[in-house]
């Protein structure tokens, strides 16, 4: 649009002159008058003014540049959409953080560390079999700091779950909220939480897709995450975006059968296929 408004800059330019210097071509003005003046009216034509007094309408030119508008009123405030089921990551982590525990099982041979989640106000702790295969002594920290020592009620270790009952069970209790794994998808957003390497007294979190949902050579199903998995973050809950817990950290691949580094491939339990197993122990 510039362009062309040069254009016609130039081409009015060039019919003044000519209209000054030799008389317009159109409608004849009076003999012996003159150009005395040119406007372009609000129509967008060129229009002269002869010496006598009479005007002569040179035809269209180019508009001129239209008045600026009135602001229009501001527009009403929007009505508030219903609350929905979906949180943003950081209150999602702020919902689930409490419900999170820390896990320290010690053995003969030696200590591991891991992550658990409460399903049950009883006191029913959902873990990794891994993390406390063996131990005799388990103990368990809550996000307020406090430790209490926790017991194996049920467990399982080719499906790799564990439900920990606490010796002693806090008021108040936060439990987080069971969700349906089959009702999530590949690509859905997934945020995974954990102790990882065992860094307390707070869980870090990390957050990715479902890349894939994979029977892998255990013949077991997993939830495939490129969100990433570390030591420590076994046991912690894997979350859909509305804040359910859809299953479990397990285990990552590091290294394919080659020996080649593998990068964002992370393996999650499936909830629903947890939840007929510790439901008859923790209701």
């Amino acid at each position: 649009m510039k362009y062309i408004r040069r254009i016609s800059g130039v081409i009015l330019a060039v019919i003044l002159i000519a209209v000054l210097f030799t008389g317009c071509a159109g409608k004849p003005g009076a003999a012996g008058e003159g150009v005395t003046g040119a406007n372009v009216n609000s129509e967008g034509h060129l229009i002269l003014t002869l010496s006598g007094g009479s005007t002569i309408d040179a035809g269209y030119v180019i508009g001129p540049a239209g008045a600026t508008g009135e602001t229009g009123p501001a527009g009403g405030t929007g009505a508030t959409g219903a609350s929905g089921s979906l949180l943003s990551v950081s209150n999602l982590v702020n919902k689930i953080t409490p419900t999170m525990v820390y896990i320290d099982a010690i053995s003969s041979h030696g200590e591991v560390v891991g992550t658990g989640v409460i399903i049950s106000n009883r006191g029913y702790v959902l873990t990794a079999y891994h993390i406390i295969t063996r131990a005799t002594t388990i103990n368990v920290t809550f996000s307020s700091g406090t430790t209490v020592p926790a017991t194996v009620i049920a467990g399982a270790q080719g499906r790799d779950f564990a439900v920990l009952k606490l010796g002693t069970v806090p008021t108040g209790l936060a439990v987080a909220t069971l969700g349906s794994s089959s009702a999530s998808a590949v690509g859905d957003f997934v945020v995974l939480g954990g102790f990882s390497l065992g860094y307390t007294p707070n869980p870090s979190f990390t957050f990715g897709i479902i890349s894939a949902f994979r029977k892998l050579d255990d013949t077991y199903n997993y939830i495939q995450t490129d969100a990433a998995i570390n030591a420590g973050d076994s046991g912690g809950p894997i979350l859909n975006i509305s804040g359910q817990v859809i299953g479990i950290n397990d285990s990552a691949d590091i290294y394919d059968n080659n020996g080649d580094p593998v990068m964002n491939m992370g393996y999650c339990l499936p909830m629903d296929e947890l939840l007929p197993l510790i439901q008859s122990y923790a209701g």
